[in-house]
């Protein structure tokens, strides 16, 4: 028999790398999978909340600032837990960022079960300005 013929096939050193180059690859393909999942969700709740936001945002440009009986301002409402007209099972918290600036800035965190689970933000300037109708009758939101 001729010694200089090699025998045909991988050795085992060959198959295990070519096996941890096709988990490797399945890996990053489920890892895809996942953040296009997870993108998917972001954008549908992004479309179920996105024709409720200006309605949401000028509603606390009228309802946020709180005042006293003589319709002077008197702070900032705390909002938490109210449920988005126009999106059913949505809920929002609205935390107000007072900083040394004379325009508080508003962030209002849109979730559906869990406040810790935000689905969506958004934020606005709100400036202390009421209508005079309100000022005029201090007790209604």
């Amino acid at each position: 028999m001729n010694s200089s013929v090699r025998n045909q096939g991988f050795t085992l050193v060959e198959v295990a790398l070519a096996m941890a180059l096709f988990l490797f690859g399945i890996t990053a393909l489920m890892g895809l999978f996942q953040f296009g999942g997870g993108m998917e969700a972001s954008a549908r709740a992004h479309a179920e909340l996105a024709p409720a936001l200006e309605t949401v945002s000028r509603r606390l440009r009228e309802e946020a600032w709180m005042l006293s009986p003589t319709g002077a301002i008197s702070g900032l409402r705390e909002i938490k837990g109210e449920p988005v007209p126009g999106a059913p099972g949505y809920h929002y918290d609205l935390v107000v960022e007072t900083s040394q600036v004379a325009v508080p800035r508003a962030l209002v965190r849109f979730y559906r079960k869990d406040p810790a689970r935000v689905e969506a933000s958004m934020a606005f300037l709100l400036p202390p300005e009421i209508s005079l109708q309100r000022r005029l009758n201090p007790t209604s939101p």
